[in-house]
């Protein structure tokens, strides 16, 4: 944690000059959002951002959604949003609505909280886009209610 609060400290006037925010996503190796918010919460600068990937902390076991932003919820400048389910000891993407992640949840924490930023979607080597974007954003404004 403190190698990359120290690396982010060390790029943020540099971001901020250009009017970029560097996002930390809570994936990998930071799915919990408790890490995540420690390296920001010591780089406390607006030109470092959490970018709150809401499967991966609950998919893990790291978080519930509800823990998750409320950890997070000082620092998110960004929101990518995807679903999936385990087959075999992998993770598969699947439409919204159909996996593990209630994205309904997810959606109602950020709307409540006035969140005024980007929320984006995340397929990696999954269906072309033109299948699945028309079908996820029709889920997502169907589930914000």
């Amino acid at each position: 944690m403190e190698t990359v609060a120290a690396a982010l400290s060390q790029t943020v006037d540099h971001a901020a000059e250009r009017g970029v925010v560097l996002c930390m996503e809570t994936h990998d190796d930071w799915c919990d959002p408790s890490h995540a918010a420690a390296v920001l919460s010591r780089v406390d600068h607006p030109a470092v951002a959490a970018n709150w990937d809401i499967m991966h902390p609950v998919r893990t076991g790291a978080a519930t959604m509800t823990s998750a932003f409320r950890t997070l919820w000082p620092y998110i400048g960004h929101v990518h949003v995807h679903d999936g389910k385990t087959q075999d000891a992998k993770l598969v993407l699947v439409p919204i609505g159909s996996g593990d992640i209630d994205h309904r949840d997810g959606l109602s924490l950020l709307r409540d909280a006035e969140y005024g930023g980007f929320i984006s979607g995340e397929w990696i080597d999954w269906e072309p886009w033109e299948v699945h974007l028309p079908r996820e954003q029709d889920t997502l404004k169907r589930f914000e209610g």
